[in-house]
């Protein structure tokens, strides 16, 4: 038998930590430029790549052009921008800067940069924080800018000014651990791939939001109440549910205005006030929106405008502001006791996400006959607010504050964050999403190890969790990250609750149980998703499917429609989540045998009214619909065939058809979510679903096909020459590679992250069997004609990971696998290696085994090929 050596170029390095529960903390230091990429009216820019204050750069406006300097971090970094001043000449000793960021370098191009994002209650609205300096020293942001690469200084004071600047960056507040010093590891003998699972360990780390670490966006005095600066307004959590009322406060506009809303849905846009004052002149503007500037999808739309010229309105003084908002009279604003102006209200009578969709150019707009009052402030102003007070008709106090103690935070749900999060996207929406976990939770646990971070998107929201008078409901899709645990469940603060997030949110906690063996969380959830399992099932039909309608039917990808009726994945993803149940109720923390059989035959029964009625014979694929059945879903057709509900005889044929996703317009065959010909859909490339797609192949012992779809889809993230290069996965991509709607695209997106744990359990070849790694297998499955060879470590809950290497050679094929103590693993030889087999040696001596040899410890299996 022919001796088999690895000559694998490098070793395996050692981790900072071996796990998060073990942690180091990261050494806390400022977040600095890796170089210059250009400058206008700035000398000596290049001291702004270092940490250092004994130097500086001078960015001047002595002539047309103001100074800026335009920096590059190599990658996407996040954190609280700070600079730390040297020293200004200006008349007042004052001046101002703008601190402008941007993921892709289209943005930073722009003003505003690639903001602003005026949906996530307590990030920061605007991408461009204005810094208004007034001598030597430290200057910080109040929120976090959490995911870009460029960043732009520029001194906008206006006459003769100049300012020394010795730092410009971020005090970091997320992980900034090397991705290749991570609890998990992964390289192979193709650079891109290795590089593609880096990028989603990056993309990890930037979402994973550590509990109490996001500031506030109000600041709050004793004395003058609550300080805004720049962010929309938020909406008080408990008054959702009010119709007629009076609202009045004290406001002081410091530098621009100031903005309030009445009947707003927290969450949602509304009627919107903005008063501003600009020299010497105030004006009322009403809006119907988040904020008074746009982003690319949440358009505000000005309605009317009126110059206060009854009251003396100046900067810095209080003002007593009322606004009465009765029936759907028009609402009425008078300030220190004289109306100043009347608006109407509208007349469409939209409620909910659909008022999203009212077009900016559409004559009129929607009617909200109850919400909540919101208060904040429009772009670049800077205001106070106190002594806020709400009245019904009947003089009765609805709701009641001074603005001037921290627990004002917890009524507009803007606390720090009380738990760990992982966000959906660290630019957008910033916000910890359940359902974007189904793909990036598993990247988590194969390479940063921070399960802690799913553990608080799933525990809040549970907590938030409302059954109906029978205990059945829908799981919240997510929870905002500001909201006080401690106070009570009616709130109204933002919300989604849909069949499907419900369902992705089981999947999750199955797969979080799974990698972490954590019994207590599962044991925590186990009503709620019985709750959730009997709330579906009741919307099961007498055919023996799922028919669902209304807001019950939203789902994540917002761009294709909803899916009424009886959706073939909506079933597939009950099927999935009925299988995921049945085995969460044999677990040792719940012993639900009952369950765990009803479950079974439950999903066993759903599966045979899918074969039987979502199969379309004329098409040769699932509908996707009931009523949409033109088209091939991608999404879709991978959970049929990762989950065995389509006949096993399909499988070939299905993944055949995922060819026809393939424009011939679109760069290296990526696949779009539908097929060209589906009616309705935009043309999108999804990671999301493609790393199910990648997955369904792997599975069914097509590798080179996953292959070619993971480059073609993930390749436009790893080009180091694209101006939208960030060391990060997107959320999104055009059929060109580009970011799909530019730069609202989210360029460091939690479902964007499958190429890591894809990489991880497939090309590695290591995952869970028994909840926490008590069982795996090693089976890597990528073809082992392209890849030469492969290594890493997985992450485990005892603290040491699971090491694997091996490689492929003209003469056979090696594998070395090192597992902590108390672990069983098993070692598959892949088919391709088991096909050509000549001889077998286990540690050293010749076997006649099967393809699966089980070990513990520490295995190695060498393959000599005929």
């Amino acid at each position: 038998m022919a001796q088999l050596e690895f000559s694998i170029p490098s070793t395996i390095p050692e981790p900072f930590s071996p796990n998060y529960l073990f942690a180091k903390d990261d050494i806390p230091e400022f977040l600095v430029p890796k170089r210059v990429h250009s400058f206008v009216n700035t000398t000596s820019a290049n001291s702004l790549t270092t940490p250092r204050l004994d130097s500086y750069a001078t960015l001047d406006n002595s002539t047309e052009e103001s100074g800026s300097v335009t920096l590059d971090y190599g990658f996407a970094v996040a954190g609280i921008p700070v600079l730390y001043i040297h020293g200004l000449d200006a008349p007042s000793n004052k001046a101002l800067i703008d601190f402008t960021v941007s993921e892709g370098y289209p943005g930073i191009t722009k003003g505003e940069g690639d903001g602003p994002y005026p949906f996530s209650a307590g990030a920061d609205t605007s991408r461009r924080v204005r810094f208004r300096v007034s001598g030597p020293g430290f200057y910080e942001a109040k929120c976090v800018q959490g995911s870009q690469r460029w960043l732009k200084v520029s001194l906008i004071t206006k006459g003769q000014c100049s300012v020394r600047i010795s730092l410009v960056g971020f005090v970091p507040t997320t992980s900034n651990i090397p991705t290749d010093r991570l609890p998990g590891y992964f390289q192979c003998s193709d650079e891109t791939l290795s590089e593609l699972w880096g990028y989603g360990a990056r993309t990890l780390q930037l979402n994973c939001v550590p509990a109490r670490s996001i500031p506030s966006p109000w600041q709050v005095s004793e004395d003058m109440g609550i300080l805004v600066d720049s962010q929309r307004c938020n909406a008080y959590g408990w008054g959702h549910s009010w119709t007629d009322y009076n609202l009045e406060f004290d406001g002081m506009i410091i530098e621009g205005g100031l903005a309030w809303m009445v009947r707003v849905s927290p969450g949602m846009p509304g009627m919107l006030f903005q008063l501003n004052v600009e020299d010497g002149k105030a004006v009322i503007e009403q809006w119907f929106g988040y904020y008074n500037k746009p982003q690319i999808t949440l358009v505000p739309k000005l309605i009317a405008s009126v110059e206060v010229r009854e009251s003396r309105i100046a900067e810095g003084e209080w003002l007593r502001i009322r606004t009465g908002c009765i029936g759907d009279a028009p609402v009425s604003i008078s300030i220190d006791g004289t109306q100043v102006a009347t608006f109407k209200q509208g007349g469409l009578k939209v409620e909910g996400f659909a008022s999203l969709a009212v077009p900016p150019d559409h004559p009129d707009f929607p009617y909200f006959p109850k919400g909540s009052i919101a208060i904040g402030a429009g772009q670049d102003q800077l205001c106070r607010f106190r002594n806020l007070v709400v009245r019904n008709p009947n003089n009765e106090v609805l709701y009641e504050s001074g603005l001037n103690t921290p627990a004002v935070l917890g009524d507009f749900g803007l606390k720090t964050n009380q738990f760990p999060f992982v966000f959906d996207g660290a630019k957008r929406d910033r916000y910890p999403w359940t359902a974007d976990i189904i793909v990036g939770g598993r990247s988590a646990y194969y390479s940063t190890a921070g399960s802690e971070y799913i553990r608080g998107n799933i525990v809040a929201s549970m907590l938030r969790f409302k059954g109906d008078e029978t205990g059945r409901g829908l799981l919240p899709g997510g929870v905002p990250p500001g909201r006080d645990f401690t106070r009570d469940l009616t709130d109204g603060f933002f919300n989604i609750e849909t069949i499907n997030y419900s369902l992705y949110l089981i999947l999750v906690i199955h797969d979080y149980w799974l990698y972490t063996g954590d019994e207590a969380l599962v044991k925590f959830c186990w009503d709620r998703l019985k709750s959730c399992i009997a709330y579906v099932s009741a919307r099961v039909n007498k055919d023996g499917l799922v028919c669902a309608e209304g807001f019950d039917v939203g789902d994540y990808d917002y761009y294709n429609g909803l899916q009424t009726g009886i959706s073939t994945k909506r079933n597939a993803l009950f099927i999935a989540s009925l299988k995921a149940c049945a085995h969460i109720a044999v677990s040792p923390g719940i012993s639900d045998k009952a369950a765990a059989e009803a479950y079974t035959i439950s999903a066993m029964s759903i599966v045979d009214a899918v074969r039987k009625h979502c199969f379309n014979a004329n098409s040769g694929h699932y509908d996707i619909t009931d009523t949409r059945t033109e088209g091939f879903q991608q999404e879709m057709h991978a959970w049929l065939i990762l989950k065995h509900i389509c006949k096993e005889e399909q499988i070939p044929s299905l993944l055949d058809k995922f060819g026809s996703l393939v424009l011939p317009s679109t760069i290296n065959e990526a696949p779009l979510s539908f097929s060209p010909d589906t009616p309705g859909p935009p043309p999108v490339i999804s990671p999301i679903m493609s790393a199910f797609h990648i997955q369904a192949a792997l599975q069914e012992g097509r590798p080179a096909e996953g292959e070619r779809v993971l480059r073609s889809v993930f390749g436009p993230m790893a080009d180091k020459s694209s101006e939208h290069f960030t060391g990060t996965t997107w959320e999104f991509l055009n059929p060109d590679g580009t970011p799909f709607k530019g730069d609202f695209c989210s360029y460091a997106q939690l479902f964007g992250a499958g190429p890591t744990s894809i990489l991880s359990q497939y090309a590695l070849g290591v995952e869970p069997l028994a909840p926490g790694f008590k069982e795996f297998r090693i089976w890597p499955r990528f073809d082992v004609n392209g890849l030469n060879w492969a290594q890493g470590r997985v992450p485990t809950p005892v603290g040491d990971g699971i090491v694997v290497k091996w490689q492929v050679f003209k003469a056979g094929w090696l594998l070395e696998a090192w597992a902590p103590p108390g672990l069983d693993g098993i070692a598959r030889i892949p088919d391709q290696v088991w096909d050509r087999k000549q001889n077998i040696s286990v540690d050293g001596k010749q076997a006649g085994v099967g393809f699966e040899v089980p070990f513990t410890k520490h295995i190695k299996i060498a393959v000599t090929f005929k």
